[in-house]
């Protein structure tokens, strides 16, 4: 009589690639005597995270008002096409998860009237936070996009980040010149870069 890790090793040596790119469910293989696997997860296509920077510098100059209806033109966009969003939202210190992964609903102005700037900008948590998040994701979607609403006034150090996911640096910054922050920042994180203002226009 075999061993029971002595047959697991056997049932090993007698799989082809193919089965062994499967993932083998080995409790029921060895409790059965019978091999076999897990069933495959289906993924859902893609999930929309939105990150919006609500510190007090998005108060002036109508910045946070332009990236609240720019995210409501893209929210009615992803709910026309049936697609799923989640909105966190970092500012007073802190990092939040506004509307959890879901279908698009139709309106979500409700809950972004919820939203209140102010405090400063936690940047780096809020995207360690978003990294972990989209990690976590991935098992249930087949990609994440990332849209980062931020004038990227920060002295945190983002080196060691990685989103693992395409992302797009939305610029909020209104002074009537440009200091560039948001610009640098999309270049740290090998992000692609569009200013607000072309969007909201």
């Amino acid at each position: 009589m075999q061993h029971p890790g002595q047959q697991s090793i056997s049932f090993k040596r007698n799989l082809n690639k193919k089965q062994l790119a499967k993932q083998v469910d080995w409790f029921s293989t060895l409790a059965t005597n019978n091999l076999h696997f897990k069933k495959a997860v289906l993924k859902k296509d893609e999930l929309t995270l939105i990150l919006l920077d609500i510190s007090a510098s998005t108060l002036g100059r109508t910045s946070l008002s332009e990236a609240l209806g720019t995210i409501k033109q893209l929210a009615q966009a992803l709910y026309i096409n049936r697609k799923d969003i989640s909105i966190m939202t970092f500012g007073n210190d802190k990092v939040e998860m506004l509307i959890k992964p879901q279908r698009t609903p139709k309106n979500i102005e409700a809950r972004l009237n919820l939203v209140k700037a102010g405090g400063g900008t936690p940047l780096k948590k809020a995207l360690q936070q978003a990294s972990l998040f989209i990690e976590k994701q991935l098992y249930h979607y087949e990609s994440c996009k990332l849209y980062l609403f931020t004038d990227g006034r920060s002295t945190d150090s983002l080196d060691s980040i990685n989103l693992n996911c395409e992302a797009i640096i939305i610029d909020t910054e209104k002074n009537n010149i440009n200091l560039g922050f948001a610009k640098k920042l999309a270049r740290d994180l090998n992000a692609n870069y569009l200013d607000l203002s072309s969007l909201a226009s």
